[in-house]
């Protein structure tokens, strides 16, 4: 995953995928050394608002600390997946609309907010603004700018666990929290949905992941831990059911008879 732009910029010059520390920015030393403009796609689809409205304009559209407007991929269950550019601060509720609302039979679980490395919202999500800021108080950040719509058919918790290991497969291992940290997060993750957890599973999944958020060199290692730690958050029924009881509410998960000592089978 070559996200952050000093790791595509090492991928462009041929060499291994790793994020520096900043400064100097790419602005004064980027691709072969050079002064160098990092942009994606979502800047570029800003041009045509600044050109047709003016820049006042353009300041004018979106939230108060974020102007301007943003690319969003909704999938899942919804009606009319696709991409929409919505003004920054509109509400995941009036993104979905645009998408044509959750349609029948499904009804609305949870909301993965920000691409694999995001935040899994519960329905009272639909109020949130997306912005920055808001997101990031509800435990989830704009990231690659995409929602997935997830219906009552769906575990989080073992949706958490695949993006938790997904994340640490793609990690470039440059540093601890990111190399092993991420490991063992994926690993508690697999122990809860294979209903083989360990004693105080929650608080080494929780510590483990202020750790990894407070000394990682990267937003990929920070923003890794947001899945396991927004199902403890919101879905804290549904994570103790896989724990203490050893069944998948949603019916996804096959948790094994618990074998450790004091678990309840």
């Amino acid at each position: 995953m070559l996200g952050e732009e000093t790791v595509l910029l090492k991928g462009l010059e041929g060499k291994r995928g790793q994020p520096e520390q900043q400064p100097p920015y790419t602005t004064t030393r980027g691709l072969f050394g050079k002064p160098t403009l990092v942009h994606g796609p979502q800047t570029f689809a800003a041009v045509p608002t600044i050109l047709s409205g003016g820049i006042e304009g353009f300041a004018e559209t979106g939230a108060r600390s974020f102007a301007g407007t943003v690319l969003v991929q909704i999938s899942g269950a919804v009606a009319q997946p696709g991409v929409a550019e919505v003004p920054f601060g509109v509400t995941i509720r009036e993104i979905l609309d645009v998408a044509g609302g959750v349609p029948a039979p499904h009804k609305l679980k949870a909301l993965l907010v920000g691409g694999p490395s995001g935040g899994i919202l519960p329905a009272e999500g639909l109020s949130v603004g997306f912005d920055h800021d808001s997101l990031a108080k509800a435990g989830a950040y704009v990231g690659s700018g995409s929602i997935v719509v997830i219906d009552q058919h769906s575990c989080v918790v073992d949706l958490a666990a695949v993006l938790t290991r997904f994340c640490a497969d793609q990690a470039c291992g440059k540093t601890i929290p990111c190399r092993i940290g991420l490991r063992r997060l994926a690993e508690i993750g697999a122990r809860i949905c294979e209903g083989q957890p360990r004693d105080d599973e929650i608080t080494r999944l929780t510590d483990l992941s202020a750790d990894i958020v407070g000394s990682a060199l990267c937003d990929h290692e920070r923003r890794a831990t947001l899945a396991l730690t927004s199902v403890v958050r919101y879905f804290r029924d549904e994570l103790d059911a896989h724990i203490v009881r050893n069944t998948c509410p949603a019916g996804i998960c096959q948790p094994k008879a618990a074998t450790r000592a004091g678990a309840v089978s």
